[in-house]
């Protein structure tokens, strides 16, 4: 009985989505990126993660041949591709918001119209790779004098463990159908 409670939650492991949670910010001033709140990269040097320089080598120098191998022959456009096709794509949540102003009222006017219509053609490009369960676009010009840009994401991605390993036996598979 404890071996069918093991397997059970084995199997939930590899099978319940992660969230992995993400945002980006960047303006003229300040950027930053951030994985579950920690700050990745960012303009003040003293909250990033990456302070401390590590005096002990890495573990991997040269890396597994099989892996390098693998990584030099799929190219971007065979990654695409193949993502695509997939019958189960990971789900993604993207809030997106850009203020911005362009030193002229007018252009910051004109620009609205352009940047405005890019909002489906970003949001079937994520289609291309993702399933999108949520995606909101905010565009808000300022018309100001000044030139201000500020681009704004909050992201989950739900990824599985069996989810990533489909994606890696189809690109190995559809890696192996390119070579021939």
């Amino acid at each position: 009985m404890k071996l069918f409670y093991i397997s059970l939650v084995v199997l939930l492991i590899f099978f319940i989505p992660i969230p992995i949670k993400f945002s980006i910010y960047y303006s003229t001033i300040n950027y930053y990126i951030k994985l579950y709140g920690f700050n990745l990269i960012s303009k003040n040097k003293k909250r990033t993660a990456h302070t401390k320089k590590s005096k002990n080598p890495p573990l991997v120098k040269n890396g597994n041949r099989f892996f390098s191998k693998v990584t030099r022959k799929i190219s971007f456009n065979h990654l695409i591709s193949t993502l695509h096709n997939l019958k189960y794509k990971p789900l993604v949540k993207i809030n997106l918001s850009l203020e911005y102003s362009l030193d002229d009222a007018a252009r910051t006017a004109i620009f609205y119209g352009i940047i405005y219509n890019t909002t489906s053609l970003t949001y079937v490009l994520l289609n291309y790779t993702f399933n999108i369960k949520k995606f909101n676009f905010k565009i808000a010009p300022i018309f100001d004098d000044k030139f201000l840009l500020k681009i704004e994401t909050s992201s989950i991605i739900f990824l599985s463990i069996a989810n990533i390993i489909y994606i890696i036996i189809n690109l190995l598979k559809n890696n192996e159908k390119q070579g021939r």
